[in-house]
């Protein structure tokens, strides 16, 4: 893989390209949407059993603010560059995000028994569970360097 820092122009690889600028800013910016506008249907998608309050609607509101600028770093930022050191940055930063929210799935589902009943699973849990670690994989696989071209070791430069 290149080195991280090389400020070259660099040719991501089209499966990182298309789920980082195409999918996954529209997932956000869908995710803002719900947020919004039909925040109890955004909530029953991580929990059968918790019920929406209006006077819970500005964490919804803010939350959608975070899925836009989500949107815009992924759709935006990165399209305009092909630095490797600013993907890796964008990237690793949302494998962080991620790990964060699968362990608020996993505290939320175990809390509520459904954890390690997986046959019990709804649509939504296996939508929200793979949405989440089919990105954070393709993320580990980038930062891993899967797909790039052997280069000089990232970390050492040589």
């Amino acid at each position: 893989m290149p080195s991280t820092t090389s400020s070259t122009p660099l040719t991501i690889p089209l499966p990182y390209r298309i789920l980082h600028l195409y999918l996954e800013p529209l997932m956000a910016l869908n995710g803002a949407i719900l947020c919004i506008f039909n925040p109890s249907l955004f909530l029953s998608t991580f929990s059968p059993t918790l019920r929406y309050t209006h006077s819970s609607q500005i964490i919804y509101d803010q939350l959608a603010a975070t899925y836009v600028f989500l949107a815009f770093v992924e759709g935006v930022v990165l399209r305009a560059t092909t630095e490797l050191r600013v993907w890796k940055t964008v990237l690793g930063g949302l494998l962080v995000c991620d790990v964060l929210h699968l362990l608020a799935g996993v505290r939320c589902m175990s809390e509520e028994g459904r954890l390690l009943g997986v046959r019990e699973w709804r649509v939504e849990d296996w939508i929200a569970v793979g949405t989440l670690l089919g990105p954070a994989a393709v993320r580990v696989a980038f930062l891993s360097g899967v797909g790039f071209a052997l280069g000089p070791n990232p970390s050492t430069g040589r």
